[in-house]
């Protein structure tokens, strides 16, 4: 049977519980009224720990987020290495522009600025440049939890924008590296000329969701070609499809690749014009374009004072120039055919949604400037699927050894029909 408790032996953080008040009163906090009896020390310990408990979140609650994005950031560097550098860096480049309004595109969600447009660039920047370290460095770190438990902010932004790019991008093409060896068979397949230099990466495109609506049923024979066009327009261009150039000039495509090497700044061109200037002003004006080269104009990473990428550790130190080996639309199909006295051809394309990434080139700056001087380059070798010409000929005679005894049998029966 209970026993009534004296009001005296209650504790005095319970009394505005247990007193009838017309209002309710707030509860004061247990480690503000402790008392000092002995006996109600325990009760206000255990009070005290309850609050905290209730305050502050288990850590596993977001470290265990992050340790899985982590491990799948590292799942993603370990497959591609080298492909998923490249990739950071196609994206870096674009973030470093001065007109990334043109580049980044698609814009990282957690960088909009609101939602659905809008970028947040120097925020990015930051956040690339301070923690983004290489990737050698990610795969080689510990993952213990004392290491998450010490992240800033910024990188937890950090950590997050690696994820959203190598790892939940469906839109963005997956690249894998391949060998150079490789390339002089792919460009015999493709009816393609083979570059004088080797380039130094070769990656082949492939996107998750390679569906027909986008690009249209494949053709039987299709044709391909090179499209040079700016490094830091490679992330738009991968990811959504879509090149800047102006309404009504066609997209020029070359079957040789150091065509195309040359017109790979040729996107800049329209940026590039200004207003025509007064003619006493012109001689001013030349003499500024002599002094300061136009930030459009040159590659990213070329003079760190001008236009820095936002991450600077990457395999790739140099400059580079990109190429693409696209698929070209169905309708350019049977147009053109491919012959050994016909590699130097151009094609145009209207709209760069109907072209389809297959294969990336990338060379050093200086390696392409060596490419451009080797002129004319390789010929296109053609490959050889038909049969040979010992075949052919054997074929031939044949016919005509079947086609004399038939003629020999029809006259033998006319004679003997007399």
């Amino acid at each position: 049977m209970d026993t009534p408790v004296p009001m005296a032996m209650v504790p005095t953080s319970l009394n505005p519980i247990l007193i009838q008040r017309s209002m309710p009163a707030a509860v004061a906090r247990p480690s503000q009224s402790r008392t000092k009896s002995p006996d109600n020390e325990a009760m206000d310990t255990v009070l005290v720990f309850k609050s905290k408990e209730k305050v502050a979140p288990p850590a596993s609650t977001w470290l265990i987020p992050l340790q899985r994005l982590m491990d799948e950031v590292r799942e993603a560097l370990r497959a591609q290495p080298h492909a998923s550098d490249i990739r950071l860096l196609i994206f870096t480049a674009a973030a470093s522009s001065q007109d990334h309004e043109r580049t980044l595109i698609p814009v990282p969600p957690q960088f909009q600025a609101k939602p659905g447009s809008g970028c947040q660039v120097d925020r990015l920047r930051h956040s690339v440049a301070d923690n983004w370290p290489s990737c050698r460095l990610m795969l080689d770190s510990p993952s213990a939890d004392e290491q998450y438990a010490d992240l800033t902010t910024d990188d937890v932004e950090a950590l997050h924008l690696l994820h959203w790019l190598l790892v939940a991008t469906p839109s963005s093409p997956t690249l894998r590296r391949m060998s150079g060896l490789h390339l002089r068979r792919l460009c015999r397949v493709l009816g393609l000329a083979r570059p004088t230099l080797e380039p130094g990466h070769l990656l082949s495109i492939s996107y998750e969701k390679d569906d027909q609506g986008r690009w249209g049923a494949p053709s039987a024979k299709p044709s391909y070609a090179f499209l040079g066009l700016p490094f830091k327009y490679l992330y738009r261009f991968l990811a959504t499809g879509s090149l800047e150039h102006p309404p009504g000039v066609p997209i020029r495509l070359y079957a040789q690749p150091e065509t195309a090497l040359v017109h790979c700044e040729e996107l800049d061109l329209p940026s590039l014009a200004p207003t025509p200037p007064p003619p006493e002003e012109e001689p001013e004006v030349q003499e500024q374009v002599e002094e300061q080269p136009s930030p459009s104009r040159s590659s990213p990473g070329e003079e760190k004072s001008e236009n820095p990428l936002c991450w600077r550790n990457s395999i790739l130190t140099s400059p580079q120039r990109a190429l693409v080996i696209c698929q070209l639309p169905p309708e350019l199909d049977e147009s053109i055919a491919h012959s050994p006295q016909k590699h130097f051809l151009e094609y145009f394309v209207q709209e760069s949604v109907g072209l389809r990434p297959c294969y990336l080139l990338l060379f050093d700056e200086s390696v392409a400037a060596k490419t451009m001087f080797a002129w004319p380059g390789r010929r296109i070798e053609m490959e050889n699927t038909g049969p040979s010409l010992a075949q052919r000929s054997r074929a031939r005679i044949l016919g005509w050894a079947r086609h004399v005894g038939d003629k020999w049998g029809a006259f033998k029966r006319a004679l003997a029909a007399l």
